[in-house]
């Protein structure tokens, strides 16, 4: 197998000094031919996706959170020798955290091998995690060192290694963490995860945490459902949901774009945000509302892809 890199075309090589727009161009070729292999491979790679699993919410974090993040990226975009290697480092960079958080901080400096096995003999960990790290030990030697019998590996053998390790890295992690999350309030996995997606929008964290708002919602739907046994998924993608009532004026921003307003449902005590057409925020001024306003009114949305309520528009109000 030979390997061919030259993706860059050499403009110097030719003479052409002035290459910007031509490097550009071919910056946009790249981008589509990206593309065009993204969505001939999308259903493998969500496929992947679906075939790691979910550990729900463990309160403590070490830097290898980011190693597993990455990990379960690579999975799932198919980059399996890269999912062994990642796991493996973050298996041992785990390993040390929780060494350390036990107070036996003289195993950093032991090699996974050593460090498990006293882990073991301390009764720290029992046989069930400790055949686990040395699972993904010696699967992450084989990967690291390129052994002839790794080599031979199909790629489907190598598949089901790099699942396997990374899933039982996960049930490693909620498995040694778990004792600490007895103080979790009901609720906080939620306020968490609003927080996290907040910090990510304002500050670019780390590649593979939440992609966007829409895995976001997901995540947000699995969360109300293990805490609160509420599905916020609430109808066939595309149904028509309309919802009346007295509600709050609790915000109107008729500069934004689009133009909203956030009401409080007096019955029920949740909120709602209302995008406005031009005509609706003309009725708005006529009618003199403002924050704090009391309405009676009638607003509509139609289900999102996910049978979620996403965006909500107003349909007829009137003034208290």
């Amino acid at each position: 197998m030979r390997y061919f890199d030259c993706t860059k075309f050499d403009y110097q090589k030719f003479g052409i000094e002035e290459s910007d727009e031509l490097v550009l161009r071919d910056k946009n070729a790249y981008k589509h031919s990206f593309l065009s292999w993204v969505n001939n491979e999308i259903d493998n790679i969500v496929e992947r996706k679906w075939e790691i699993e979910n550990i729900g919410v463990v309160e403590e974090t070490g830097d290898f959170i980011r190693l597993i993040k990455e990990s379960e990226l690579s999975y799932s975009l198919g980059a399996y020798y890269s999912v062994i290697a990642l796991v493996g480092v973050a298996c041992e960079d785990l390993c040390k955290y929780f060494a350390n958080k036990k107070g036996y901080s003289s195993l950093i400096k032991k090699t996974q091998c050593i460090r498990v096995k006293e882990l073991k003999s301390l009764g720290v960990i029992d046989n069930s995690l400790f055949d686990k790290f040395d699972y993904i030990r010696k699967i992450r030697n084989d990967s690291l060192h390129f052994n002839e019998d790794f080599k031979s590996k199909d790629r489907i053998d190598l598949k089901i290694d790099a699942l396997i390790c990374l899933n039982k890295l996960k049930e490693i992690y909620k498995t040694l963490f778990s004792s600490f999350n007895a103080s979790h309030v009901k609720g906080e996995s939620i306020k968490q995860l609003i927080k996290d997606f907040a910090q990510q929008t304002a500050f670019d964290t780390s590649f593979g945490d939440t992609l966007n708002q829409e895995e976001f919602t997901m995540k947000l739907r699995y969360f109300m459902a293990d805490e609160f046994d509420m599905d916020i998924a609430i109808s066939e993608s595309g149904s028509l949901i309309k919802r009346g009532g007295i509600f709050t004026v609790l915000e109107l921003d008729l500069t934004s774009s689009p133009k909203e307003m956030t009401l409080s449902d007096r019955a029920v005590g949740s909120f709602v945000v209302v995008d406005l057409t031009n005509e609706n925020a003309k009725n708005l001024v006529s009618a003199k509302v403002k924050e704090n306003s009391s309405i009676v009114a009638s607003i509509y949305s139609t289900t999102d892809h996910q049978g979620i309520t996403a965006a909500w528009n107003l349909d007829s109000f009137f003034t208290i």
